[in-house]
Order: C-alpha cells, then sequence, then structure tokens
C-alpha cells in the first residue's frame, strides 16, 4: 500500500523535533495556512530563523515529506533568538511527495490501520538509519516510546503520537510529546505535526487536545477529506 511510505515518514519527523530548525514558508499557495494561537512566524531576514529554516526542510525532504509552514511557539522563538535556547514547543504543516490515485477517505483510514499495527522490519531499519545520521551531529535521539493510535474520525483524520527523548546542543535531557494528524486535502496527503514538552501524565490528553483544534482550523480553512 502506498500509505506505508506515508506512515514511515510520520515516523521520521520525529528526528527533527531535536534539531534547532523551524520554518514558516507557505510553498503551496492551494493550502490555506495560519500560525495557531501562541504560535509565530519565523523571520528569514534573521540569520538563526534563516539557519532554522534551512534545517527543517531537510530532515522533511529525507522524511520524504516537503515542508510547507513550521511555527515555534512566540515566547520560546523570542528567547530562542537572544539566547540559543532550544525550541522546544512547535506546529509544522508537512506535505507527502506522492499523491493519493485512489479514494482520499480510504487513503487516511488505511494509513491509520497501519499505524496501529505498527512498523515493518523494513520501516524500522529505514528509521533507524535516519537516527544514525542525525545523531553523528550535537543533537542526538536517545529513544522513542510509540504510543500509537490516539484518536480517529474515520477517513479524515488519524491521530498518534509517540514520547521522544534525546540531547540538544546547549541543554540537558528533554522528554517531549510528539503528536501527528494525518490528514488529506485533495489528493495530497498533509501531516500536521506538534511538538511539546513532557511534564506529567496529563501532558498528553493536553497536547491530543491542542493538536485537535489546530486540525479543525485547518479543515475549516481548506475543507473537509471527500
Amino acid at each position: 500500500m502506498r500509505c506505508l511510505g506515508y506512515v514511515a515518514g510520520i515516523s521520521c519527523l520525529l528526528i527533527s523535533s531535536v534539531a534547532h530548525t523551524e520554518d514558516a514558508i507557505h510553498d503551496n499557495p492551494s493550502l490555506k495556512i495560519s500560525p495557531p494561537a501562541g504560535f509565530c512566524e519565523l523571520d528569514k531576514a534573521i540569520r538563526p530563523d534563516a539557519a532554522l529554516s534551512d534545517g527543517m526542510s531537510g530532515y522533511a525532504k529525507v522524511s520524504g515529506f516537503s515542508l510547507v509552514a513550521l511555527y515555534p511557539d512566540c515566547h520560546e522563538l523570542k528567547e530562542s533568538r537572544t539566547s540559543g535556547a532550544f525550541i522546544r514547543t512547535k506546529i509544522a504543516f508537512a506535505k507527502f511527495v506522492k499523491r493519493v490515485d485512489g479514494p482520499p477517505s480510504r487513503y487516511i483510514s488505511e494509513t491509520c490501520d497501519a499505524l496501529r499495527r505498527g512498523l515493518s522490519d523494513e520501516q524500522r531499519a529505514r528509521i533507524s538509519k535516519y537516527v544514525t545520521e542525525f545523531s553523528k551531529g550535537n543533537n542526538s535521539l536517545q529513544g522513542a516510546l510509540p504510543l500509537g493510535v490516539l484518536d480517529e474520525d474515520r477517513g479524515a483524520v488519524c491521530y498518534s503520537g509517540q514520547l521522544i527523548k534525546g540531547k540538544v546542543a546547549n541543554a540537558s535531557e528533554i522528554t517531549l510529546v510528539y503528536l501527528t494528524a494525518a490528514t488529506i486535502v485533495g489528493d495530497q496527503p498533509i501531516s500536521i505535526s506538534q511538538w511539546t514538552n513532557y511534564i506529567d501524565a496529563t501532558s498528553i490528553a493536553t497536547a491530543l487536545t491542542n493538536l485537535k483544534t489546530i486540525y479543525s482550523d485547518f479543515r475549516n480553512m481548506n475543507g473537509k477529506t471527500d
């Protein structure tokens, strides 16, 4: 199934969550996207912002996605510009490189079913390769705990997640909640990814509620999945 590449790509995107990379470029005029409340666009005229933008675009590409937009938390962005602090809270919109040639609703349903079954050995090997390459730099991904499928609006959107732990430059160990809303606009598969800080057992439920709000706004701007 073609959706399996999409599933593996969603998982691979977790690598970029421990990179100093953000983007706010809108490269697909057919998609309507705006920063969620509390999140800000980057200014590519500012050198650190431009560096973050380039990095995230690269990580999305190796995962089989093309970055459409990424918005960091406004307060964390302000702090990062002055101190270089790592930005933990961010939202990314990315499109899968392949389009769908069948019913869009079936594609999303199959994606959710595949996420429930888990990754194949081939997909796990692909992700392991990306993790190894990424960990050669100043940042490292130490582990990931799959949360599986957290909720689903059958044929429209599938919510899945992972808890990830890593080390970043100029920061101690971090634990993040990485959630994804897999959806589709027309024949274009879309991933809406959210990274938030893990504080306690309520962090996952809170993050899922926030992501559902972001997806709802995105759906209202771009139309429902047919």
